[in-house]
């Protein structure tokens, strides 16, 4: 097991989160900046807590791409779990929206990556179950990555509650054992907010939102995306928040695969963000 104190020399700290703090630090053993980041004290006492936030790091550990934070070590300091993880310079598209809403061509390009990291979580059985702008992180290279898999679900067999959805792809509960429902209400996909099993269109819709609201800088209503969403982008938008989940694309490839049809096209034209 590492010791942090001997493997890395802390830098400066970077922030607090809802989970803990983020420090940057230098990995004295690979020569390189990280962020390390300590589960906060507050959450220490909850198994189910310290246990996410562990499986966060085991099962980022085992993907890699371009479009994911990556985790290099789970390790334990003064019985405190922590996450050695890619050091990331940038902003959160959260912060970016902050300042204005996006072109439509930022937004497609943006949801490019984000379905090409989605797709490499998904094929490797995980559920991210929190896409929001806070999770999305544009780099200073304009480098999407998806951040805060801490609600994530290992669809093969790490999950509290597995089995078939209705339309047999393999799906998690949303549910802890406490009956409390995770993710963030405003993104969610309604089988989520409802507790139901899930599986990868959920991401897929929670996605949609953001896209519409990076846009248009209002969420979606009732599953339709308004009228300042550019026509180019409005049927993708559409087909991504459809209520039913058996309306929207039927994974990231394919969602993909119709963003990139239009970027091909030379779409969406450039065009003032609404706001």
């Amino acid at each position: 097991m590492t010791d942090p104190a001997t493997r890395y020399r802390v830098v400066r700290e970077l922030g607090h989160g809802s989970m803990g703090i983020v420090f940057q630090a230098e990995d004295i053993a690979n020569h390189r900046s990280v962020a390390l980041k300590f589960l906060g004290d507050e959450h220490l006492a909850s198994r189910d807590i310290v246990a996410r936030f562990e499986q966060e790091g085991q099962l980022l550990s085992a993907v890699h791409h371009p479009n994911l934070c990556a985790v290099y070590e789970v390790g334990y300091w003064q019985q405190r779990p922590f996450l050695a993880m890619e050091l990331l310079e940038g902003w959160t598209l959260a912060e970016r929206m902050a300042i204005r809403w996006l072109y439509p061509h930022e937004a497609l390009e943006i949801g490019l990556q984000v379905l090409s990291g989605l797709g490499a979580a998904h094929t490797a059985g995980i559920l991210h179950r929190d896409i929001k702008p806070a999770n999305v992180f544009i780099t200073r290279q304009a480098e999407v990555k998806l951040l805060d898999f801490g609600l994530a679900k290992d669809q093969a067999g790490r999950a509290a509650s597995a089995g078939l959805g209705d339309d047999g792809a393999t799906a998690v509960f949303t549910r802890t054992l406490t009956g409390v429902i995770l993710g963030t209400y405003a993104y969610m996909a309604p089988e989520q907010a409802r507790g139901e099993m899930l599986d990868a269109r959920a991401d897929l819709y929670s996605l949609g939102v953001v896209l519409h609201e990076a846009m248009t800088g209002r969420l979606p209503q009732s599953g339709a995306p308004s009228a300042e969403v550019h026509p180019e982008l409005a049927p993708i938008v559409a087909r991504l928040t459809a209520l039913d989940r058996n309306a929207r694309y039927g994974d990231a490839a394919e969602a993909y695969a119709a963003m990139l049809v239009v970027k091909r096209a030379g779409g969406p034209r450039p065009r003032a963000p609404v706001g």
